[in-house]
């Protein structure tokens, strides 16, 4: 029966496979996922300051829509400017960091 859990945890290893035999699917994969992470991370900031989509675009001139999907997992990312404005209405900032190279 499609959709079962040995369905997916084939899929799964076969994602795995194709993402261990090819640099670009890996670099895609990764850059994906940190994406995925970052907007996860918004998402719960913006929760734990109370704020609701419509509140964040009140409070950063965004057009709540621009909010949702800053914290969306569409094809389209936010602009540099429109993260300023959101991390800026939910106290925080953006900030470079330097990190280990491998």
């Amino acid at each position: 029966m499609p959709g079962t859990v040995a369905d997916m945890a084939t899929e799964e290893r076969r994602m795995q496979a194709l993402i261990d035999s090819d640099p670009e699917v890996a670099l895609f994969a990764d850059e994906w996922d940190r994406e995925y992470e970052f907007r996860k991370k918004l998402v719960l900031a913006r929760k734990e300051a109370g704020l609701t989509q419509k509140d964040v675009g009140a409070l950063s001139g965004l057009d709540y829509r621009a909010v949702s999907r800053a914290e969306s997992s569409e094809d389209v990312s936010p602009s540099l400017k429109t993260l300023i404005k959101y991390l800026s209405a939910i106290g925080y900032q953006l900030d470079v960091v330097k990190v280990k190279s491998n």
